[in-house]
């Protein structure tokens, strides 16, 4: 149908308090809708910086529903509950809705009567939609994501090998093999990202300065375009050298987990970045995942939804129904509290998908050694530490917790830890508690490398599972110090884990 300009589309998100995927593409989706000379509003029931950069820009935002007075043409939902919200203000408006991942709830596709069609934002999603949620393969539309090419443009020229590598980190189970590819192949690394607490408000202006980067999803997209060579990987996995035998197939997986099959590891990151090339991708990317290319199939699904609604409004015992039906859903169940087990849910998958695959079983009287070349990320899995290096790995933080499976064979008796604090000129002595499955078992002074050997409690051995947790109780940050830019906390440096016979 032809739109009826300027359309009032209502944006809803989740949040806008960080800069995750649904939220930068909320912006960039806003802002384009504005040039073209529509009138978009923004729905968050949280605000932070990016709500503050939409709001910058003349497009209203508000985390109060009822404070958006006039009507709206059409919805354009990313969450299923604000979704919702949205579908009970504006009765009367049909819903559009994009499914921006499958395993986060608040992703779940809304079953309301004035949805009228499902985005989904690759294969994979697509499939779930169908097969999972039950959508009908008529209402389901597959809209790649995009990168707004104005934005990330090329940068100079890239040199015969990559010298300057910039690794993106949403998770950081991937870091310590790219760390030590990089190195073994002189290469100078920088790392940003939430996992490693470097947020970077505008990667256009620093992705050009890199000859390669190491991402996925849409920074993968972001750095292509920006004539960037890109090796497709995250904590879950890696897929390779982005390339054009391999593009459409990966754009199609979102760059994402499907195409994330590979196990991370030194050896095999260094054969990608031996693969180097990035002009092969970087044309396709500019050409075919452009931002405008993408908003104007936004506007034919606006326009297709808008006419499906005029023709055949949804009744309002159907819609009411459904937002009942919708409600009841997620309605807590008894013994459960009202949000959090939501929260918690999200966190338990977001770790699982973070477990590497196939750990290797830790023997009795055989040190597990913590430094990067021994590749400890084989033996066990580490929370709460920074990224391994050379000689071992630092506790970040508070608490740090090391997990691993026990070899069969005679159970072990005890537990060696080879730590070393950080001290300072203010600091001569690190205090810490050990835990072993839970179970609190000694609280130590430490002022130098000391081996921690304690007796494994009875039973702690049952599953054939041990983590090991240590308490930190004053870790310090290098750059409140003084000492350096380096923000982590630290506390202890772990060089080796041997359990005893």
């Amino acid at each position: 149908m032809i739109l009826r300009h300027p359309l009032s589309i209502l944006i809803a998100n989740i949040y806008l308090t960080g800069r995750s995927g649904t939220e930068i593409v909320t912006r960039e989706l806003a802002f384009a809708l504005m040039r073209a000379g529509h009138r978009p509003i923004v729905y968050a029931p949280e605000l932070g910086p990016i709500a503050q950069e939409i709001r910058a820009r003349g497009i209203p935002v508000t985390d109060d529903i009822s404070t958006i007075a006039a009507e709206v043409d059409i919805i354009h939902g990313n969450h299923t509950q604000v979704t919702a919200i949205a579908a009970a203000r504006f009765p009367n408006a049909p819903i559009v809705y994009f499914t921006h991942d499958f395993v986060a709830w608040h992703s779940a596709p809304p079953l309301l009567a004035n949805v009228r069609k499902y985005v989904a934002v690759d294969d994979t999603v697509a499939e779930r939609l169908q097969s999972e949620a039950g959508i009908p393969a008529d209402r389901i539309v597959t809209l790649l994501n995009a990168v707004d090419t104005d934005r990330f443009a090329p940068g100079p020229p890239l040199p015969g090998r990559p010298r300057r590598a910039l690794a993106f980190a949403k998770n950081a189970q991937h870091l310590s093999a790219v760390r030590a590819a990089c190195e073994k192949r002189g290469i100078e690394l920088d790392v940003i990202g939430e996992a490693v607490g470097n947020i970077v408000d505008e990667p256009e202006t620093l992705l050009p300065q890199y000859d390669l980067a190491f991402a996925s999803a849409l920074s993968a997209l972001e750095a292509m375009a920006c004539g960037r060579a890109v090796i497709v990987c995250d904590g879950r996995g890696l897929a390779g050298m982005a390339r054009s035998e391999n593009w459409d197939t990966w754009r199609r997986r979102n760059f994402g987990l499907r195409a994330l099959q590979q196990r991370l590891s030194p050896k095999a990151i260094a054969a990608e970045i031996d693969r180097y090339d990035a002009a092969d991708v970087s044309r396709r990317t500019r050409q075919e995942a452009s931002l405008s290319k993408w908003l104007d199939a936004c506007l034919s699904l606006y326009g297709e939804a808008i006419g499906q609604h005029r023709a055949a409004p949804a009744a309002s015992y159907a819609s009411n129904l459904s937002l009942a039906r919708h409600m009841q859903t997620w309605l807590p169940k008894p013994g459960r509290p009202a949000w959090p087990w939501m929260a918690e849910r999200e966190e338990l998958l977001t770790r699982l998908a973070r477990l590497p695959a196939g750990l290797e079983p830790v023997k009795a009287n055989e040190p597990v050694s913590l430094a990067l070349a021994d590749e400890p990320e084989k033996f066990v899995r580490l929370t709460g530490f920074g990224a391994v290096e050379s000689w071992g790995v630092w506790t970040d933080g508070e608490l740090a917790m090391v997990e691993f499976e026990i070899a069969y064979g005679p159970a072990p008796t005890s537990l060696r830890l080879v730590l070393e604090p950080f001290l300072h000129a203010h600091r001569s002595e690190v205090a810490a508690e050990l835990f072993i499955n839970g179970t609190s078992i000694e609280r130590r002074l430490f002022a130098a490398r000391q081996d921690w050997k304690v007796a494994l409690p009875p039973g702690s051995l049952l599953a054939r599972h041990l983590t090991i947790g240590l308490r930190i109780e004053n870790p310090a940050s290098p750059r409140q110090l003084g000492l350096s830019s380096d923000e982590r906390r630290l506390g202890l440096g772990l060089r080796l884990i041997e359990l005893g016979g």
